[in-house]
Formats: structure tokens, C-alpha cells, sequence
């Protein structure tokens, strides 16, 4: 397979947007993803964030010369208790079932091989934390794509953690005009952004690992009840996913959840939180929900939601390649 491995090349920063969103655009919500986690402000140029794809840069962009199939990819290897790594291939818009062809198979074991090599040489000194683990984070792997990591890694034990989860992809213009039906809140209750003295609630009640310093530069909506208490909260994740929603045990049942998170994705549509640097602007949000959480696939269909694939969050033990 070595042999005929894709070739990755690295895409200046000052490049990467104008290079590849036009790209991803028109397969949107599939790259939704990839498409958002390019633009979010957290990728600072100190991060030493890599941008890549198996094609080369060209200016202007319109002379990129991109093939049928290929892979983007986005990584910053400096957040080591996050997710690190999003990536498309246009395969993954192939509907399922049926199943992709043998031939297809291969090419993705291909390029996630590449991808796999690619990441464990790239050498960045100047990056925060550097050097970095050997454990690659990868972040909203479509389910090919999973299916694909796992036969590379067959036999190598290199896959240290992994969770599926039901992809739901939501369109934002029709929340937003949701948002019209919702039901006042009860009398002392208001809504804002998630408190900074309040998030280790936020951090504690959550499934995948966050940090405060990056909750606090992405979008939240947080419910207060009349003593200032946060009770129930959302935010929009580095990805543009609808990555959080909780409501308190004890405040369950009052319709919370829905409000918090039309709230949040209507602000979102509506460009409110285009000052974080958050536009909104692909249109559509995606969130990862566990098979059988009835609660939380309530409120995907409430918001007009639908499962596109399953997702995994895994991580890959490069060492073992």
C-alpha cells in the first residue's frame, strides 16, 4: 500500500480559507466540520496549526489543480486534552448503504494511512507543548473513515479510545424561525452567556474532555434562575457543532433544553456572535448525540434535525505505524 500513498502538502495559513472552503462549500452539511473548524478564531498563527490537503497550494486559487478524490485536513497538535484533528474526503458523501466499492475502501485506507504518516512526521518545534504525544485526537470521523482507521490499525494496537455517536445536522434558518414559537421564560429567570465564575459545572457535567479557556471564546447561551445560578447552558463548539447542552436534574421537565438551544442556534444564524468570530455562515450545525439518548435526540427532532451517519471520536496511537 506504501507505494501508492497520497502525497500531503502543507497550505500556508495566510492561504488556507481562500484555498479550501470553496472546495468544501458545495459539499456542505457533509464538510460542515472541517469547513467550520478552518475558520474558528482559536487558530492562532503562535498555535502553529497545520493546514493540508493532497493536493499542492497554488495562487491565486482558482489554478488549484484538485482531483476527484482527496483528502483536507486540519490539525493543532498543541491541544492535548481536546480534539485535535478534522478531515474530509468526499467519499464520505457517498450514501450508505450501499456500502462504498472494495476499490473505494482502499483509496480511504490510503489516504488515512497518509494522514497517520503525515501527522507523526510533521516536526513543529515552535509549537505550544512541542514535543507532542504520540496519540493523534481525531475529531467527527465519518463512519467510512472509521471503518478505515480501524483495518489500518488491525493487529497493532494502536487505538487506545474511540466512541460512536449519531451525526445530527440541523439547518439553521428554520430554528431560527422556531425561535418565534418559543414560551416566555418563568418569572426570574433570564438567559445570557455561560458566567466565567460558573464553568466548572460546565466542565464537570460534560462527556468529552473541555477546557475553560476555550469554552470561554466560543458561543454559549446559559439559562440563570432568580438567584443568579447557570441551571441550564449550550455552546457551539470549535467545529461550528452544537457541542453542549445540559439542564441541571433538578430543573428537568420545564422545557429548558429547547429553549437553550433554539436560543443559541437562532443567535448563531443571526450572526450574533460574529464578534468571537463565530459567523455562522455555513448554514447548518452539526451535533453528536449517543444512540438511545432519548432526551437529546428529542430536541435534535424538535429542531428539525436529522442522523446523517455515525460519527466516532477516536484516537490513533502513531507509534504503532
Amino acid at each position: 500500500m506504501s507505494s501508492t500513498l497520497p502525497v500531503f502538502y502543507i497550505h500556508p495559513q495566510s492561504k488556507a480559507l481562500s484555498n479550501f472552503l470553496p472546495i468544501l462549500r458545495p459539499h456542505l452539511p457533509y464538510s460542515n466540520p472541517l469547513y467550520n473548524r478552518l475558520q474558528a478564531p482559536q487558530n492562532k498563527p503562535s498555535r502553529r496549526c497545520l493546514f493540508a490537503a493532497t493536493f499542492p497550494p497554488a495562487t491565486p486559487p482558482a489554478h488549484l489543480k484538485v482531483p476527484e478524490l482527496y483528502t483536507i485536513l486540519f490539525a493543532d497538535r498543541s491541544r492535548h486534552a481536546e480534539s485535535q484533528i478534522w478531515l474530509f474526503n468526499p467519499l464520505i458523501t457517498y450514501p450508505s448503504p450501499p456500502a462504498l466499492t472494495t476499490a473505494q475502501q482502499e483509496i480511504l485506507s490510503q489516504h488515512m494511512l497518509s494522514v497517520i504518516l503525515f501527522l507523526k512526521g510533521s516536526v513543529i518545534p515552535e509549537a505550544p507543548g512541542w514535543p507532542f504525544s504520540p496519540i493523534l485526537r481525531f475529531s467527527c470521523l465519518h463512519n467510512y473513515i472509521t471503518q478505515a482507521v480501524f483495518k489500518l490499525a488491525k493487529g497493532k494496537d494502536a487505538i487506545p479510545r474511540t466512541t460512536s455517536w449519531n451525526l445530527w445536522i440541523i439547518f439553521t434558518e428554520a430554528v431560527a424561525q422556531k425561535a418565534k414559537e418559543l414560551r416566555a421564560l418563568p418569572a426570574g429567570y433570564s438567559v445570557g452567556i455561560v458566567p466565567e465564575d460558573q464553568l466548572d459545572i460546565v466542565v464537570s457535567t460534560s462527556s468529552i474532555p473541555r477546557q475553560p479557556s476555550t469554552l470561554m471564546t466560543q458561543p454559549s447561551i446559559g439559562l440563570l434562575d432568580a438567584g443568579g445560578k447557570l441551571v441550564a447552558w449550550g455552546y457551539i463548539g470549535v467545529d461550528g457543532s452544537f457541542a453542549t447542552l445540559y439542564v441541571l436534574p433538578e430543573e428537568r421537565g420545564k422545557g429548558f433544553a429547547t429553549y437553550v438551544a433554539v436560543e443559541l442556534l437562532r443567535r448563531l444564524h443571526d450572526g450574533g456572535f460574529k464578534g468571537i468570530g463565530f459567523s455562522g455562515d455555513s448554514g447548518w450545525v452539526h451535533s453528536h448525540v449517543y444512540d438511545g439518548n432519548r432526551e437529546s435526540e428529542g430536541v435534535m427532532k424538535r429542531l428539525g434535525g436529522k442522523i446523517y451517519t455515525v460519527d466516532s471520536y477516536t484516537w490513533v496511537d502513531s507509534d504503532k505505524f
